[in-house]
């Protein structure tokens, strides 16, 4: 299956969870709004002063003449109501107080000459109307959608939400993960390695991933490389969990219990993306729960990780925004000879031209992790096609494919 008809499918297959939760403002961070968000007043809910200044009754009389003089008799500071002012007179204001009755604009204190006394301001330009006046509802308008249902929640979202009264949001339940890692090899960091063993640097990866896309992880650890054990660990998350996930035994060795054992309790239904690195992906259900299976080398797990899995855990969570973010760069390489596979190679990108330019890591291998570390994205390196240096690709920032 192609790359592109893999992760259509994946989307399809991809279901928003049902459960909703109310939160705080302070907790609503990175949530994904359940509900549209409409304001029930006006912000401004009254005309206010944009800047420190006088407001003034500019009679029709005075429009458009120089060198004015008005009567100051009120001060007006935010919070705070101010009297009517008749014709001619003015009021001193501050940023943000309320216009009083019969004021008509605002001039800005840096153009206001100020008697010796204080009780009078002379202006030598001319005046128009409604300088420097906020309009009620000139920034949101009762009853417009402030926030939209699928948004994942930003700072400024916050903001917004408490400008017009709004103290707590429904957000979608952060949905359950639960992930266990198989293969006898492994060992974990922190223990000294004897001959043949690894460290099981997936493991690590692969909740520090979840995490971070604000998922909440149930993690069974290691379990043995056996099928029983297997089928054991896929039994105790079905049923606690939204989604599973695995690195490794997805392939089609004898020690690869992990595919079997799916299909023993449930169906696999994608195996094998024609891409390189990752070409065993498996996705499935475990009786009806969504089961994910990643490949085992690190950086092949990572990369499926950013390509397929993200969207379909975005689109999951509820969140709008869940398609991959693409870039075109320009190859700083060239490919002479037509892959049959597309290619996701870990790039660094130049910015120095007005087009950004990708510049690949000497070693792609799947097992070269630093790799990763090193790189700033993927470039797409599309199958069946040359091309040569200059050659516009997409980049995907990891940036975007790791939150």
């Amino acid at each position: 299956m192609s790359v592109d008809e893999a992760l259509e499918f994946l989307l399809d297959a991809s279901v928003t969870t049902e459960k909703k939760e109310s939160v705080s403002l302070d907790n609503s961070l990175s949530r994904i709004l359940a509900f549209d968000i409409h304001s029930t007043i006006n912000v401004p809910g009254f005309d206010n002063s944009a800047m420190d200044g006088y407001a003034i009754a500019l009679s029709d009389n005075q429009l458009l003449q120089n060198n004015l003089s008005f009567d100051i008799v009120d001060r007006i500071p935010a919070g705070s109501t101010g009297n009517e002012l008749n014709k001619g007179c003015a009021a001193r204001i501050f940023t943000g107080a309320p216009i009083p009755k019969g004021a008509n604009t605002v001039i800005m204190q840096e153009e206001c000459e100020v008697s010796e006394d204080g009780f009078q301001i002379t202006i030598a330009r001319a005046i128009k109307l409604n300088e420097n006046i906020r309009p009620t509802g000139n920034d949101i308008v009762e009853d417009d959608v402030i926030l939209s249902s699928g948004k994942q929640i930003q700072p400024q979202d916050i903001s917004l939400a408490s400008s017009v009264g709004v103290g707590e949001l429904i957000v979608y339940k952060k949905i359950k993960v639960g992930v266990f890692f198989t293969g006898d090899e492994l060992v974990e960091p922190g223990t000294p390695l004897s001959s043949g063993k690894i460290y099981n640097s997936n493991r690590y990866a692969l909740v520090a991933l979840l995490r971070q896309v604000g998922c909440e992880v149930i993690n069974l650890g290691n379990i043995k490389d056996k099928f029983s054990a297997t089928c054991k660990a896929l039994e105790t998350l079905e049923s606690q969990c939204d989604l599973i996930m695995t690195t490794g035994g997805v392939s089609v060795g004898e020690e690869d219990h992990v595919k079997p054992a799916v299909e023993s309790l449930g169906e696999i239904n994608l195996w094998k993306i024609r891409m390189k690195p990752g070409k065993p992906l498996a996705y499935g259900k475990v009786k009806q729960t969504p089961f994910i299976g990643l490949p085992g080398n690190p950086v092949s797990s990572f990369v499926t990780f950013c390509i397929f899995s993200l969207p379909f855990i975005k689109k999951m969570q509820g969140n709008n925004n869940y398609q991959s973010k693409i870039i075109k760069v320009k190859a700083n390489f060239e490919c002479k000879r037509a892959k049959p596979r597309r290619e996701y190679a870990r790039a660094r990108i130049d910015h120095s031209e007005n087009t950004p330019v990708a510049n690949l890591y000497p070693k792609q291998g799947s097992d070269v992790m630093s790799s990763i570390v090193w790189a700033d994205g993927l470039v797409e390196i599309p199958e069946n096609r040359t091309f040569e240096a200059g050659e516009l690709l997409n980049y995907y920032p990891l940036s975007e494919l790791t939150r």
